[in-house]
């Protein structure tokens, strides 16, 4: 069994949920994982204003969840965490287990 973490490697994990509590970054790692995106091309396909995704991607990036790269007056953006689609993939397995019991209690 693994050493159990200390209350600082605690706090770490809680703030990357943190992070990941907002379905806006969210949907914006969703896009990611299927490949590297604009700004430009995030704003089109999530709806959502430039000012908006540019804000919540500074967020992922300074929590070195995507990384950037400048390509003249455009930036784009990509997972720097191969890990984050199997996160997602765990959390979609606890909800489909989750609403399976709650089925089977109604």
């Amino acid at each position: 069994m693994e050493k159990p973490l200390g209350r600082d490697a605690l706090k770490l994990i809680a703030d990357r949920f943190k992070l990941l509590s907002c379905a806006t970054r969210l949907e914006i790692l969703q896009l990611l994982c299927r490949s590297e995106r604009s700004v430009g091309e995030i704003v089109r396909e999530t709806g959502y204003k430039q000012a908006n995704v540019s804000r919540n991607l500074a967020l992922l990036d300074r929590a070195g969840f995507v990384r950037r790269r400048t390509e003249g007056a455009f930036v784009h953006y990509s997972l720097a965490q191969e890990s984050l689609p199997r996160l997602c993939e765990i959390m979609q397995d606890c909800l489909r287990a989750s609403q399976a019991e709650l089925s089977r209690c109604l």
